[in-house]
């Protein structure tokens, strides 16, 4: 029996050895330096609103490696416009807890945060909660995204139903340019419902509703967003139910970009 085990243990050494650099390199690449999406110098948040009588929100930044650094946060609009700017100094593995709402003077709103280090990567997340105790099942929070941003995401679940408040935000993180989206819906069984462009200025953002946008269709599917031209987008996906007492938020995700369209 122990022959039998030295002998296994010497074929697996021997198939270790005998694989090529290359593919260790190629194991070593993929464990060691994988894309972290939410850990970076520069984050966002893709969805922020603010409603003084409904919401209180958190924006969440932390400093994981220790580094110190100083923080810059910038709340834009949809349109793209800078509304506010705070600069925070981050206290070595600790964290600074802002509050977007209390800039923009109790109003109403809807737009993005962006997040800079001037040191090292930072992670940060988005809280909102509902003050009304009897809809605390819609509380819900988000990790913030890679400001850098990609060519292709997925929304690998939506809802089009009036009764569901379903929205897909997407975001230009360039601050010069706009950017051009076709986002494609399918049904779950692959067939396509509708392909339409939009336009998001430059550190703008677009709200579109599943419903809405597959013209009344109450269906469920997928989501393909993917530019066109030039430039990048973030983005994210939220849907809550008043009937089911819910409301989820969920980061899209980082795809290739397509070879084939139907």
């Amino acid at each position: 029996m122990k022959a039998i085990h030295a002998s296994i243990l010497v074929s697996i050494v021997i198939a270790i050895a005998c694989v090529s650099d290359v593919a260790r390199a190629q194991f070593a690449f993929e464990g060691e330096h994988a894309q972290q999406l939410r850990v970076g110098d520069q984050l966002i948040i893709n969805y922020f609103e603010a409603d003084p009588t409904v919401f209180e929100t958190h924006l969440v930044i932390t400093d994981h490696e220790g580094s110190g650094s100083v923080v810059n946060v910038l709340l834009y609009d949809m349109a793209g416009m800078l509304v506010a700017q705070q600069s925070y100094f981050l206290p070595i593995f600790g964290k600074v807890n802002y509050n977007p709402a209390d800039d923009i003077g109790q109003k109403k709103f809807k737009g993005t945060i962006r997040i800079t280090s001037d040191g090292g990567n930072i992670s940060a997340q988005y809280w909102q909660f509902y003050r009304d105790p009897l809809r605390s099942a819609f509380n819900t929070a988000i990790p913030a995204s890679d400001a850098h941003g990609t060519r292709a995401l997925l929304c690998q679940h939506f809802v089009a139903d009036p009764t569901v408040d379903a929205r897909l935000v997407l975001v230009n993180p360039d601050a010069d340019s706009s950017v051009s989206v076709a986002v494609t819906f399918y049904l779950d069984s692959g067939k396509q419902l509708t392909r339409d462009k939009h336009r998001i200025p430059a550190n703008g953002m677009v709200e579109l509703h599943p419903y809405t946008e597959n013209e009344g269709l109450i269906k469920t599917g997928l989501a393909y967003c993917e530019v066109v031209g030039k430039g990048r987008i973030t983005g994210e996906y939220w849907q809550a139910s008043t009937s089911e007492q819910y409301q989820v938020s969920l980061p899209l995700d980082v795809i290739p970009v397509r070879e084939k369209h139907w």
